[in-house]
């Protein structure tokens, strides 16, 4: 080969490795846009499936990193298909290559919403403490306000409704200083959940019609079908089922059409325990069930729990308390799985009914008396009664069968 052909050939060869070397970035660039695109529409998406107040993203969709944008793209992808476990992996590793304080805690956040939602409650506080931390030292309002309110939450599950109510109050407050009526609502929501858990239903529904205004202001679909099934529950206890069927059947629809699964479990669930308080167990049960069915798909450990507990207090109603202590106890597990002191409590006082219904009179004493230990750590009044009641109802029944062994 003589050099004249030598050199075309090495000019050729070099002009292809830069044409090679162009497309690459070009073929890279476009890669990491359309990653950039994905997990912005990933974003919104979570947004539209979780407009509660829970929500701080701030700084996320401005990530450039594409790496980083796979991995938050695929959490949050996990946490709308209800893969919580992977989900917080993916997080997880997300954080690690945060490079703000404000992304921090946008990730942080989606960490310990996937841990409450799978029952991982203790490492959800610690979590959301961490994410206070971060936002009151870099000034982060906003994430602040979210971070408390979750926090709020967290200590409202484990039985420690004073706790919630302080940090709910403070997130409120912060909401308010910087106008966000999203969090303004959901946390007025909160605040009436704790109102309720204290026995004081009145209280819990003026905070419950707060939130609800506020959210249909803003135009909060999500928010008002939470407050529209929460004054259902306070008719509920109130002792006008019918009108909490009416709210219930709200809400109900408000889920259907935003297709919030954890939402339409929960009213199906609401709508059950109504039909149950108006003699009618068979259609109650059959709502139950639909709720579990739902609880399950999307792996939501509380609302199983609750459920489960219903579907026992229906069994029980039919005759069949021992198969009405099955579901007791499986409520009861997963109860003391993911930290729910109420649910506990509930089952507790349950367990203790079925044994009544059985003859076995100092075993439901015992759970009686442990289901009040916990309902007066809660701070329950109505529940300190009823445990009361069902004490007084035992301690006569052993009396009664002492009487006539003698």
């Amino acid at each position: 080969m003589n050099s004249s052909l030598a050199i075309i050939l090495m000019a050729i060869i070099g002009g292809l490795a830069t044409l090679l070397g162009v497309a690459i970035a070009v073929y890279s660039l476009i890669q990491s846009r359309f990653v950039k695109v994905k997990l912005q529409s990933e974003i919104h998406k979570l947004k539209e499936s979780l407009k509660e107040g829970f929500l701080y993203l701030d700084g996320l969709p401005e990530v450039s990193d594409r790496k980083k944008n796979v991995i938050l793209y695929s959490g949050m992808k996990h946490y709308r298909e209800y893969k919580y476990s992977k989900a917080i992996s993916a997080f997880t590793d997300a954080l690690m290559l945060a490079s703000d304080d404000s992304e921090r805690c946008a990730i942080l956040n989606l960490i310990g919403l996937s841990q409450r939602k799978s029952g991982a409650t203790r490492d959800a506080e610690q979590t959301f403490l961490k994410m206070i931390d971060i936002a009151e030292q870099a000034k982060l309002d906003e994430a602040l306000s979210v971070a408390l309110g979750n926090t709020g939450v967290v200590y409202h599950t484990l039985g420690e409704p004073h706790k919630a109510l302080e940090y709910y109050q403070k997130s409120l407050e912060i909401a308010k200083q910087i106008g966000n009526l999203e969090v303004q609502a959901n946390q007025l929501g909160n605040i009436g959940n704790v109102y309720k858990t204290l026995g004081e239903p009145h209280k819990a529904l003026d905070y419950y019609e707060k939130s609800l205004e506020i959210a249909r202001q803003i135009g909060n679909l999500e928010v008002q079908a939470n407050q529209l099934g929460n004054i259902g529950l306070v008719y509920q206890t109130l002792g006008d089922p019918q009108k909490a069927l009416e709210y219930h059947q709200k809400a109900l629809e408000i889920n259907e059409k935003i297709g919030r699964l954890e939402g339409q479990a929960n009213q199906l669930g609401n709508i059950g325990n109504v039909y149950y308080t108006l003699g009618e167990p068979h259609k109650a049960l059959d709502y139950h069930e639909k709720a579990l069915k739902i609880a399950e798909q999307i792996g939501n450990l509380e609302i199983q729990a609750s459920i489960l507990g219903n579907i026992g207090l229906v069994y029980d109603t039919l005759g069949e308390p021992k198969k009405a202590l099955g579901y007791y106890q499986k409520s009861l597990e997963i109860a003391r799985q993911i930290g729910n002191l109420e649910v506990q409590a509930n089952q507790l006082g349950n367990i203790g009914a079925a044994y009544g219904d059985m003859g076995d009179h100092q075993k439901a004493l015992d759970y009686f008396q442990r289901a009040r230990e916990i309902f007066v750590k809660i701070g329950a009044k109505l529940e300190i009664e009823k445990a009361d009641q069902g004490i007084a109802i035992a301690r006569q029944k052993l009396a009664e069968q002492r009487q006539e062994g003698q």
